[in-house]
């Protein structure tokens, strides 16, 4: 038989975890996995338009009285209009053609809106909406942005300008194939796939899905500026690139002052809606859709452009803590835009605005708007 043994008796710590705690989950998506991401945007969007202008040129091909001699001369017109060898003004898209581009470019909107709904709600989780500002915005802030189209158009194209001077790049005749596109398309179908499509799919994606995780992991600086880059690459027109990246930080800009991602999508989709106007309806521009703009107009789209944001900042949406209110700690989600759920200690209000800023970006919308109609004469 064993001797006994003088060792303490095992004692059970009750006061200690069995299992140490799981860190924190980070906040996603993160850089490598926001470029997956937008390459699936991308590739969604190309093919649902090639398949939706597959589909309707096959019924355009297939109800016309020879369909063999309808398709020769579509895509040989086609071929025509987007030579890139040919010199001097290019005939533009065949009718047939164009409104089978129209038809695949609302067919990618769609299909992007159905992508963003199956993914934002399953890798955002419950009260997703609520984390990317999915709510009513400020009146003030619905204003300013209507307010601001004119300007942040004039500034974008000024910048675009000055690019291409600068590194002699040359850009597609992009007004040209819009107006062999959208030229014998309904309206109402071509305001949503120029106009209201890419600017609700594309701040959705863009500014709620992929700059919530970017702007959680890497600060506010960093994650805007990494999401604006995305932005612009997701365009696929390098002549484009450092215009439509700066575009994605003041619409991110934008957002972050309303705390609503619906005040983006109003500005982006009226700057859209206002560029097709111009160019298919009014005709402004040259061939090339080179607008010749006088320095005038560019210092008061400066000017309304400094003083719109002036008054967008101090009316911004800002979370604060309530006195003496019972509830649990909480961290914005998605830094910059989250407003508090239920049950917690803070609430969303809304900064004193400047009534001068507001009266100078007014001022310099009416001088603007007194100009150009000037020049129009």
């Amino acid at each position: 038989m064993s001797e006994p043994t003088n060792e303490p008796p095992l004692v059970t710590r009750t006061d200690l975890p069995l299992v140490a705690p799981a860190p924190p989950a980070r906040t996603r998506p993160g850089l490598l996995e926001a470029v997956i991401w937008c390459g699936l945007f991308v590739a969604t969007q190309l093919f649902s338009a090639i398949i939706g202008t597959g589909v309707v040129f096959g019924a355009l091909m297939y109800s016309a009285a020879d369909p063999q001699a309808f398709a020769d001369e579509q895509l040989g017109g086609f071929g025509k209009a987007v030579d890139l060898k040919a010199e001097g003004e290019r005939p533009p898209i065949p009718d047939g053609i164009g409104r089978s581009l129209a038809s695949g470019m609302l067919a990618a909107q769609f299909a992007s809106l159905g992508l963003i709904l199956l993914v934002l709600p399953r890798r955002i989780g419950p009260g997703w909406a609520r984390q990317i500002g999915l709510r009513r915005p400020h009146p003030l802030h619905v204003f300013l942005a209507l307010l601001l189209v004119p300007a942040f158009m004039i500034c974008a194209d000024l910048i675009q300008t000055l690019f291409l001077w600068a590194t002699g790049m040359k850009p597609p005749p992009v007004v040209r194939a819009l107006n062999g596109v959208f030229g014998s398309f309904p309206w109402p179908l071509t305001a949503l796939a120029v106009a209201v499509g890419p600017g609700v799919v594309e701040e959705l994606w863009c500014r709620g899905f992929l700059g919530r995780g970017l702007c959680a992991r890497y600060g506010i600086p960093a994650g805007v500026l990494f999401t604006a880059a995305l932005f612009a690459a997701m365009h696929l027109d390098p002549s484009q690139l450092v215009v439509i990246a700066l575009m994605g930080v003041y619409l991110h800009f934008v957002y972050l002052a309303a705390r609503s991602i619906w005040v983006p999508i109003l500005l982006h989709a009226t700057n859209n809606g206002l560029a097709i106007l111009l160019a298919l309806v009014l005709k402004v521009g040259d061939a090339q859709g080179n607008v010749e703009v006088p320095v005038a107009v560019h210092l008061l789209a400066f000017s309304l452009l400094l003083f719109g944001s002036v008054a967008l900042w101090t009316s911004r949406a800002e979370v604060i803590s309530v006195r003496g209110a019972e509830g649990a700690p909480w961290r914005p989600e998605s830094p910059g835009v989250s407003a508090p759920p239920d049950g917690v200690k803070m609430r969303l209000v809304y900064a004193a605005f400047s009534p001068a800023a507001v009266l100078c970006a007014v001022a310099s919308f009416g001088g603007l708007a007194v100009l150009l109609y000037q020049l129009s004469r």
